[in-house]
């Protein structure tokens, strides 16, 4: 059996059954035990309470993970004790992490209760009658089918062909596995679901928090571990949504899979402003629609996090070269529109180029004293 605490045992004693209504919330579970019945416990595991849903789409949660679609499968040990609830991991005869069954015919939408992992499958996706799905959010202190060293060397690839920018997303690596009584499931699925990872912007400062180097949100990525070369694949048809701070993709095979940062290299929305830059003309000021100050200087704007930024005379003189600055958190380098050896630059037009790793964008800006 594909689990790393105890084999797992079917269920075949009747008088175990769970029921709710349509969209109720259970956060417990409820057995029915004819009198007469004898013992429940032999001491560890002694039944599986893995109960085939009967189409009402209800939902159950406890611990940290919930399941709509199907009722929640558990080992209960010898001394029931609690069972309103209560973490899943820690409760002794519970298999770590929970797995939860499902039909095929029905929906099947399982996440931990914290929000950071949600997997939707559509009906028919697995071609089981049954099947178990375990979301694993430590496969590397707990493997259920996957080596962690093969987790661990594909790491050390993204972050050495990437820099440190290339960091894992806090929360974010999960392993979800779909497997049955004989083995684990590991053909594509029938049709696609959904998987929806969380990250973290508690400040909506757009920085993942506790990133250093600063990993800017806009770089996250969806990837999925290749076992056969140790590494991470991104999954390009990744989609994020800002408002919930989720990226979302297409669900097509059991596997590990996890976000990274990336170092934002990008130069396609960098501007300069003000142009022109008038800093003792009329509309003097540093507000929207006005020319500037001295003490300003002129502001690139959505600069990468590597590179320079560099203006040139029209001729093609080197005026002056910033050195975009390690570390940046805000996307900003100003110009104090001197030249290179301190002196004012004089009036007239030129030609800012803002260069980073291969991505290049030039623009022109205006200077009136």
């Amino acid at each position: 059996m594909p689990t790393n605490t105890t084999e797992k045992k079917p269920l075949s004693h009747p008088c175990f059954v769970a029921t709710a209504s349509l969209h109720l919330f259970i956060a417990f579970f409820v057995f029915f035990c004819p009198a007469g019945a004898g013992a429940v416990g032999t001491g560890g595991y002694d039944i599986e309470g893995s109960v085939v849903d009967n189409g009402g789409g209800q939902q159950l949660s406890g611990g940290g993970y919930s399941s709509r679609g199907a009722i929640a499968q558990v080992s209960l040990p010898e001394n029931i004790g609690n069972l309103f609830g209560g973490d899943y991991v820690n409760r002794a005869g519970f298999y770590n992490p929970p797995h939860f069954t499902f039909q095929k015919g029905l929906v099947a939408s399982l996440g931990t209760t914290s929000g950071d992992v949600r997997l939707t499958l559509p009906r028919d996706s697995v071609d089981k009658d049954r099947f178990d799905i375990t979301i694993n959010s430590d496969p590397l202190a707990r493997p259920a089918a996957v080596n962690p060293e093969k987790i661990n060397e594909a790491t050390g690839k993204i972050i050495h062909n990437g820099g440190p920018w290339s960091q894992l997303s806090a929360g974010s690596l999960n392993e979800t596995v779909i497997f049955d009584e004989q083995d684990f499931y590991t053909k594509p699925l029938a049709k696609r679901g959904t998987l929806t990872m969380v990250y973290k912007d508690a400040d909506n400062d757009d920085i993942l928090d506790g990133s250093n180097p600063p990993v800017r949100v806009g770089t996250i990525n969806a990837w999925t571990l290749d076992e056969s070369v140790n590494s991470w694949v991104r999954l390009n048809d990744a989609g994020a949504n800002t408002a919930d701070r989720t990226v979302s993709v297409y669900f097509g095979a059991s596997g590990v899979y996890a976000m990274f940062g990336a170092l934002a290299d990008s130069v396609r929305d960098v501007k300069a402003y003000p142009v022109p830059f008038r800093p003792y003309g009329s509309q003097a000021g540093n507000g929207a629609g006005q020319t500037g100050t001295e003490g300003q200087g002129i502001t690139f704007d959505n600069v990468p996090q590597a590179g320079n930024v560099e203006i040139y005379t029209l001729d093609g003189r080197l005026v002056k070269k910033l050195a975009i600055p390690d570390n940046l958190i805000i996307s900003k380098v100003n110009w104090d529109v001197k030249t290179a050896s301190g002196r004012r630059a004089a009036s007239g037009v030129y030609i800012w180029r803002v260069v980073s790793g291969s991505n290049v964008k030039t623009g022109k800006l205006m200077v009136i004293w």
